[in-house]
């Protein structure tokens, strides 16, 4: 700017018919080559701000893609978790229900004999009474101790069968 000054203070001021000066014609003259200048540089900058913008484009897809992979193995991961403890749960209901069974398996197996044994006494005491009705009374006192038999017996079952509820623990959940 100081070198238009110069310019400006050495020569005289002219006005030429026209109404244009040199010191105007000379302002236009730098302005249009700063107007040049600056179209240049952004024509030459545009090439390298379209390779910055592309790179930081692929880098930013990049690290998307690597996020989206890591939660993709976390999600996998979790949901193999789940199925685990799924299994788990499934095995543990599994072996209760079998617990389970076993027990009321052994209830019925009781019930069952106990029945039985009441059948066949009942059976036996109407045989006897049949056969020989004037011995009902001795036939009552047979059938009473054959009673107390079986139920000496059935008791000792009971009494394995709590014992062995007892000692084996009932499984977990």
């Amino acid at each position: 700017m100081s070198i238009l000054l110069a310019l400006a203070a050495a020569a005289p001021i002219e006005v030429a018919q026209s109404g244009i000066t040199a010191g105007s014609k000379l302002m236009s003259g730098v302005f249009s080559v700063g107007f040049l200048a600056l179209v240049g540089t952004i024509w030459k900058t545009r090439v390298p701000m379209k390779k910055l913008s592309i790179a930081s484009e692929e880098k930013l897809r990049g690290d998307l893609m690597a996020q989206l992979e890591k939660q993709d193995i976390d999600h996998t991961a979790r949901v193999l978790r789940l199925e685990s403890r799924q299994d788990d749960q499934k095995k543990a209901y599994e072996n209760k229900l079998e617990y389970e069974r076993v027990i009321h398996s052994n209830d019925i197996a009781t019930m069952r004999h106990r029945m039985n044994n009441l059948d066949q006494c009942l059976t036996m005491l109407l045989a006897l009474i049949e056969t020989n009705p004037e011995k009902a009374q001795e036939a009552a006192k047979r059938v009473r101790e054959m009673r107390e038999k079986q139920e000496a017996v059935e008791s000792a079952e009971k009494a394995l069968f709590a014992a062995r509820r007892a000692t084996t623990p009932s499984p977990p959940l």
